[in-house]
């Protein structure tokens, strides 16, 4: 008898394990870890898209997709996604998956008020070529959308098509970069960091450099930089902020981050506020 009663426990632990497995993929994993960039593997497809929907007097509704595949199944694949409207964080998607070549992620995104959204994603795979031997495979995508209201109906684009989309594009486009600069500004006198000894680069443009080489270093170092750059932001941003008492928040609603890459190729800093108006400065050195 005791003997059928483990029998039967044993069976509901492994059924009740195959039903929670697929929701344990879709949780953030506690890191994303650099390792030197292996060429042989390539991403085949790195996309993110935002696509409207529909839009009423009052709100819209548009599509947010993120889309990846390697060259070949690696031992652990994840895409990261935020997206940010007028500078500020507004959401965020990842997926993690073992030995596999793809991961699709989708969410509706509704608003209610004009917008200049932006959305940035990080595709990174980690390949285990033997025991001690790791390597990485990384890309960065991203794409753009401004919801307004020209007459009585939200809509969206990408591209303007009338004179008064275009005021109203200019109109989102100046909002967002003063908060941004106004941000910024305050963060380097808070710090008093000389902004003249910097490359400048915010999280959005970041992605130009997925082929092109970052200032006065080359595509080798460049790569490297860069994923582990996104190591330090998927830890102390991505998942939450440490503020300066030893408090972790989340990041949404927080600015978008800055980059800045010193001239003298010792360091970068990554600059931003919290959803309160905290500065926070975090740094990695450059060997």
């Amino acid at each position: 008898m005791k003997r059928k009663i483990s029998i039967f426990t044993l069976i509901i632990i492994l059924v009740i394990g195959i039903i929670y497995q697929p929701f344990i993929k879709k949780e953030a994993r506690e890191s994303i870890t650099f390792f030197p960039i292996d060429n042989s593997f390539s991403f085949t497809e790195a996309v993110t898209s935002l696509k409207f929907i529909e839009g009423t007097a009052s709100n819209y509704k548009f599509k947010w997709d993120v889309e990846s595949e390697s060259s070949e199944n690696v031992y652990l694949r994840q895409d990261i996604a935020m997206i940010f409207e007028n500078g500020k964080l507004t959401n965020k998607m990842t997926e993690w998956k073992t030995t596999a070549k793809s991961i699709d992620l989708e969410k509706n995104i509704e608003g209610k008020t004009p917008g200049l959204w932006e959305a940035i994603s990080y595709h990174q795979g980690e390949i285990h070529l033997n025991e001690e031997k790791y390597r990485s495979v990384q890309k960065m995508s991203s794409d753009f959308l401004y919801t307004v209201k020209p007459n009585n109906t939200f809509t969206g684009f990408k591209k303007t098509a009338s004179p008064s989309e275009r005021r109203l594009k200019n109109t989102l486009d100046q909002e967002t970069n003063k908060y941004l600069q106004d941000t910024l500004k305050e963060i380097l006198d808070y710090y008093q960091i000389n902004r003249n000894n910097y490359y400048v680069i915010s999280l959005q443009s970041l992605t130009s450099y997925n082929e092109k080489a970052l200032p006065g270093f080359n595509q080798v170092k460049s790569q490297e930089i860069i994923g582990k750059l996104w190591e330090g932001l998927y830890k102390n941003y991505f998942i939450n902020i440490t503020t300066k008492t030893g408090k972790k928040i989340s990041p949404i609603r927080s600015s978008m981050p800055y980059i800045l890459l010193s001239k003298d190729k010792t360091h970068l800093f990554v600059l931003f506020q919290t959803p309160a108006g905290e500065n926070i400065q975090l740094i990695q050195y450059i060997s």
